[in-house]
């Protein structure tokens, strides 16, 4: 992973942890609130997109919220974004590989 986009994520994740981090460790118990609201927010952009396509009004906000709760869980679970980003992108890369082998197949 590029060195700036991981400084770019840490930097996300301890502004999102600035703005919420507090609140979160005290009023949240389970990890069930990150999941409902994660819930919410991708039916928030799944709905959107059934009703306006992709160039629904602010469907890019919608998309970004989701990136913000997903910060504020890795901050609750005490989880490096970055570092979990890059297992991810490594992830993604796999299967995208995976896929393409098989499409030429």
């Amino acid at each position: 992973m590029n060195r700036r986009i991981g400084d770019m994520l840490k930097e996300a994740q301890e502004t999102v942890k600035r703005i919420s981090y507090e609140t979160h460790k005290k009023e949240i118990f389970t990890s069930s609130f990150f999941i409902t609201l994660l819930t919410e927010q991708v039916g928030q952009v799944a709905e959107k997109y059934i009703e306006e396509g992709r160039l629904g009004k602010d469907i890019e906000v919608d998309i970004a919220d989701i990136i913000v709760v997903s910060l504020a869980y890795l901050n609750w679970l005490e989880k490096d974004a970055s570092e979990a980003f890059k297992k991810s992108l490594e992830k993604h890369e796999r299967a995208i590989k995976r896929f393409a082998e098989k499409r030429r197949q």
